[in-house]
């Protein structure tokens, strides 16, 4: 919050919804390797060492950095706009209900040509062949009627099957899946997102693959341990317990 981040996220017009989990986490452990590999390249360049004094928030806000350069260069504060442009680049953009239940799909039109093709795809409606809607400034100036009117076209289609119709015409859409669309979205398959494990316990399990893709590499995906699983490896091994000192500590349930 005290990023500014939240103070742009939410309705339009309506008061900010913050981010529902810890964005700062995952954003400043990427982040903080990063610092961490540039330290180490500073170290095989000069032999010495560096201090790194990170700050997840200084880190999170330079997501704000577009808002705060509006702001110092021409005095306009960012508030909450929706799943509008946030700089105001493109029309329409934004989420449209599709057939079903709680079903939506992300489109964004940056261009003339994209707007172009999604009239195509629309097969020329009467209403998108009015003159301001030609050009970028018309559509942004009625963005509101804009939204309406292709709301109410969206909302006949099945979400995966209008968003490959748009990609068709050179129109950026995609579904907004929901945690359940996850496992089955063929993009997400096709990049082994979510691989099947053998948890030690025996039974499979779905988890997270690689998030980082690298081509001459691949990670080591496991599932997490079962409780004591490292024990002997660690007391006797690592550690140098012997065999009676580590029943013993068995036996007293000092280790499970």
């Amino acid at each position: 919050s005290i990023t500014g981040l939240d103070s742009m996220t939410g309705y339009l017009d309506g008061r900010p919804i913050p981010f529902e989990n810890a964005y700062a986490d995952p954003y400043n452990g990427v982040m903080g390797a990063f610092a961490v590999l540039l330290a180490l390249m500073q170290r095989d360049r000069t032999a010495q060492g560096m201090h790194i004094d990170y700050s997840q928030m200084e880190g999170v806000m330079q997501m704000a950095g577009p808002a705060a350069m509006d702001y110092f260069l021409n005095g306009r504060v960012a508030g909450t706009a929706g799943n509008r442009h946030p700089l105001a680049a493109g029309a329409p953009h934004g989420v449209f209900p599709c057939k079903g239940d709680d079903r939506w799909i992300a489109i964004a039109v940056m261009t003339d040509d994209e707007w172009r093709g999604l009239v195509d795809a629309m097969n020329r409606p009467e209403w998108a062949a009015t003159p301001t809607l030609a050009t970028s400034g018309g559509r942004l100036a009625d963005i509101d009627d804009l939204h309406e009117r292709l709301a109410s076209w969206t909302s006949g289609f099945d979400d995966y099957e209008l968003a490959d119709s748009l990609q068709a015409h050179g129109v950026a859409a995609t579904p907004v899946l929901s945690v359940a669309d996850l496992l089955s979205d063929p993009h997400y398959r096709a990049r082994n997102t979510f691989i099947e494990v053998v948890h030690p316990l025996g039974f499979k399990e779905t988890i997270y693959g690689g998030y980082v893709k690298c081509s001459r590499t691949k990670p080591r995906i496991r599932p997490g341990p079962a409780i004591g699983q490292d024990n002997e490896h660690v007391l006797k091994g690592l550690l140098g317990l012997s065999q009676e000192e580590y029943d013993r500590l068995i036996a007293e349930q000092v280790i499970y």
